[in-house]
């Protein structure tokens, strides 16, 4: 009340008698029933720009305009909108006191109804988030092997196994007579698999589909391991981090392994694998995406043992 001076009381005291004096001649209202049209419209002019004078007055008096202006903004056009909308509807439907309302202020407070209805039609379609669209992104994939054999020898439990893999190696030839202990062993398939794949390159096209709002990442992707004929088939998810960082898990189905001996000519020498998933952390160097593939299952010394670094690249 420190700052409060004669000049604002003399200010509330117009704008309080002002706002009295025309809307009380505007619904025709008791004694202001009485005042002439012309005079009407002078004291709808005077509080209209009484209104407009104490928003500026307010803005003006704001110790941090800028932080109160948005809210402010809305406060105002409220006010006016709901003000506006029960006097005109009011007028309109002829409800109580409104029932007074000479017709060509009712015609005026319907247009102004109206085109408030417009602005806040056209408002709110601007404050609307964009449309977001299921987006797909076509990336090009790439893995590329490391000798990672020694560690893959350490991770077999069985001596068996790794009698017959240390035989291999060494003469390079698979047994081929039923009762040699080695015969159809599937760890020297498996090394031989993993052998095929170090040092290449396997390759493959992935199609993501994303929302840019949840950011989470489905999709399936076309890939051929070094040395395969036939491609395999996996599916994905994943989501971004931020924006240099994102996360895919692969996942494969099912899918048939063949022992050495006889490959995949003959079926009943084939048996079914499990399906299997791994997960890998991709950050953003310059257009691409790097990773490191760990294997999903083999683990050394505590950790899954590396056996691919991971490209993705736009196409």
């Amino acid at each position: 009340m420190g700052n409060f001076s004669v000049y604002h009381a003399i200010f509330i005291s117009v704008f309080v008698s002002t706002s009295v004096l025309a809307i009380g001649a505007i619904l025709n209202i008791g004694i202001f029933s009485k005042i002439e049209d012309k005079y009407t419209k002078t004291l709808f002019a005077f509080l209209l720009f009484a209104l407009v004078g104490s928003v500026f007055i307010f803005l003006a008096t704001m110790s941090n305009i800028m932080s109160n202006l948005y809210v402010l903004y809305h406060l105002v056009f409220i006010s006016i909108f709901l003000g506006t909308a029960v006097v005109a509807l009011g007028a309109m439907l002829k409800v109580g006191i409104f029932a007074n309302v000479d017709d060509k202020y009712t015609k005026l407070l319907s247009g102004a109804l109206l085109v408030e209805l417009v602005g806040v039609v056209i408002q709110s379609y601007m404050s609307l988030p964009a449309i977001s669209y299921n987006q797909a992104e076509e990336w090009g994939f790439e893995l590329q092997y490391v000798n990672y054999l020694n560690e893959w020898k350490q991770t077999l439990e069985n001596p068996i196994d790794r009698q017959c893999v240390d035989e291999y190696i060494k003469t390079n030839k698979l047994p081929m007579k039923e009762t040699e202990i080695c015969f159809n062993n599937m760890s020297v398939g498996n090394y031989i698999a993993q052998a095929d794949a170090v040092g290449g390159t396997g390759r493959g096209l992935m199609f993501l589909s994303y929302n840019d709002k949840n950011l989470r990442f489905n999709g399936i992707m076309s890939y051929k391991f070094p040395k395969d004929v036939v491609e395999s088939a996996f599916s994905m998810s994943g989501k971004k981090i931020n924006g240099k960082e994102r996360t895919l898990l692969f996942s494969q189905k099912k899918r048939l392994y063949c022992s050495p001996q006889f490959g995949s000519t003959d079926l009943t020498s084939c048996s079914e694998r499990k399906g299997y998933e791994f997960e890998i952390t991709f950050y953003k160097e310059k257009m691409d995406f790097i990773g490191v593939l760990r294997h999903p299952k083999l683990m050394l010394n505590g950790e899954n043992i590396v056996i691919a670094n991971a490209i993705m690249y736009p196409r």
